[in-house]
């Protein structure tokens, strides 16, 4: 399973703001936030936008304005936040370019991804968008290669 793009910006976008509140600077403009996480301004807006929708930032018009968390953001779900920003088709698409000849059928492939995705989102439930805001703030004294197992 690869998470999108949009996801994986929104991520990052709740936890650069997590870093700016820890070090009392809640507030950041979009153009900040493209900066900080390397995203082109037009795609953070969008990511901003989607989770002002979800009523996990606020966005505040104005010359003294920015993007913050809202209060109750860094108690919200990993995986319950994945599920909403992640669009909802299946791993794969049985139906296209050309109908799978088992799509007429009960088939086990087909269930087993469904489930396999939703064991995914399952594993990401217990992680806390504070967890990551507050591993995004630790100190680090090497950098952690991609695709290795994570200890704090």
């Amino acid at each position: 399973m690869q998470l999108t793009r949009f996801s994986d910006l929104a991520l990052r976008t709740l936890m650069r703001l997590g870093e700016a509140s820890a070090v009392d600077a809640p507030r950041m403009t979009v153009a900040d936030l493209a900066e900080a996480i390397e995203a082109p301004d037009t795609h953070v807006a969008k990511v901003v936008s989607r989770l002002a929708k979800l009523g996990v930032v606020r966005s505040v018009r104005g010359r003294s304005g920015g993007v913050l968390l809202v209060e109750t953001a860094p108690t919200l779900s990993v995986g319950l936040l994945l599920r909403e920003l992640e669009p909802a088709t299946p791993v794969i698409d049985c139906s296209a370019p050309s109908p799978c000849p088992y799509l007429e059928g009960d088939c086990l492939l087909r269930h087993r991804l469904a489930a396999a995705t939703e064991a995914f989102y399952r594993s990401l439930d217990d992680l806390r968008v504070a967890d990551l805001i507050a591993d995004a703030v630790r100190p680090r004294e090497i950098p952690v290669p991609l695709g290795l197992p994570h200890t704090p």
